[in-house]
């Protein structure tokens, strides 16, 4: 099994590993959900997490048999070729120990020896007669080899074999469940069709939320300090913080991206009908009830503020950088605290349908950034 593969596969079971553990959490959250009896955006947004998780899960276990395939194919022909060398190698070591038979025994030897016609022929036979058993000795050293060759690559053979098969089954399970969730998502689907009124509602209340969140974080930014006016360590800060993207610890342990960055769809997509969208300032990321909320990086907490119907927002800079957390049910900082990457800073509240979530942005400037981009994977 070359390097190259066993580098490979490991890193396949470690993406696998690492979504199996999201799926996890999104079905700890989904089951909380729906103990709740209610169709709710949450519920569809955690349908639509797992079903999201589960086919990035079946596309990896799909890498990983592609790469299983590879090495099936690669050990069947090495096999074939060192059955090809065993061959070869037994059929000249036959015709070796004929000709020795034939031609070496002791009297034989002791003639031709005894035949030389000075020292230097009498040297030149002995030192051919300690090449030719050498020459016996390597070879068979050769055989052996060859034979063992062969014997680990007929299990490793037999191990890619079995592991397909065990994988196989993992992915027939999968795909059920996979599945199994789209059957919901329909159902849930459905349900909304009848509470659209109420959701349109809803939606009116969130833009105008949103809209004070933004200007709110807005102010705060811009009376902040930055480039020219920072100290050598918050420059550090900021370079390092630009360094680490795409590394950046999550805001809560568990939990998983409900609404993503930019202009989503609001309402479920409905043929025949206009799609109803929101700006997203950042990311929603559900998660369990009163999970703890930390900051994702070394900073200073800027401000600390209540929004009526919303609970806390926390804004952290990082040089020229800040972190937002909002939707925050307590805090256990405020402003002018200096805070440490993975330092709890409150906990998730639930100010809708009784779903705990929060919202999480990164800020450069007045530019606002994807926070995905900069998570950790």
């Amino acid at each position: 099994m070359s390097k190259t593969f066993s580098q490979h596969k490991k890193e396949l079971e470690k993406e696998r590993s690492t979504i199996l553990n999201r799926i996890t959490n999104t079905n700890r959250i989904l089951k909380r959900t729906q103990k709740e009896k209610k169709t709710t955006m949450s519920s569809l947004y955690a349908i639509n997490g797992q079903i999201n998780q589960r086919k990035q899960l079946v596309g990896v276990i799909g890498k990983e048999l592609r790469l299983l395939d590879e090495s099936i194919g690669e050990n069947q022909a090495i096999i074939a070729s060192l059955e090809k060398d065993l061959a070869e190698l037994k059929h000249e070591y036959g015709i070796m120990l004929y000709l020795a038979y034939k031609n070496n025994s002791r009297y034989e030897k002791l003639s031709l020896l005894l035949a030389s016609n000075s020292i230097n022929e009498l040297l030149a036979r002995l030192r051919y007669f300690q090449k030719y058993n050498l020459l016996r000795r390597e070879q068979i050293k050769q055989i052996e080899y060859v034979r063992e060759n062969l014997r680990k690559r007929t299990a490793q053979l037999q191990e890619n074999k079995v592991e397909k098969q065990e994988l196989l089954k993992v992915q027939k399970k999968e795909e059920q469940e996979l599945a199994s969730l789209r059957v919901k998502q329909k159902q849930i689907l459905q349900n909304f069709k009848i509470k659209e009124s109420k959701l349109q509602a809803d939606l009116k209340k969130e833009r105008k939320i949103l809209k004070e969140v933004d200007n709110l974080i807005s102010k705060a930014i811009n009376n902040s300090e930055f480039s020219a006016s920072l100290s050598a360590s918050e420059k550090m800060t900021s370079t390092s913080f630009a360094k680490s993207k795409g590394r950046i610890v999550w805001p809560v342990k568990n939990g998983f991206i409900s609404a993503h960055f930019g202009v989503q769809p609001y309402l479920p997509e409905e043929e025949g009908k206009p799609v109803v969208k929101i700006e997203k300032l950042g990311i929603d990321i559900q998660t369990q009830p009163n999970e703890p909320v930390r900051s994702v990086f070394a900073g200073k907490v800027v401000d600390v503020s209540e929004i009526a119907g919303r609970g806390y927002l926390v804004i952290i800079q990082h040089g020229d950088y800040f972190t937002v957390y909002s939707r925050l049910k307590s805090v256990k900082i405020k402003t002018g605290d200096k805070v440490s990457a993975k330092q709890p800073i409150g906990a998730a509240g639930n100010y809708k349908d009784e779903t705990y979530e929060i919202e999480f942005q990164i800020w450069r400037h007045q530019e606002k950034l994807n926070p995905e981009q900069w998570l950790r994977k």
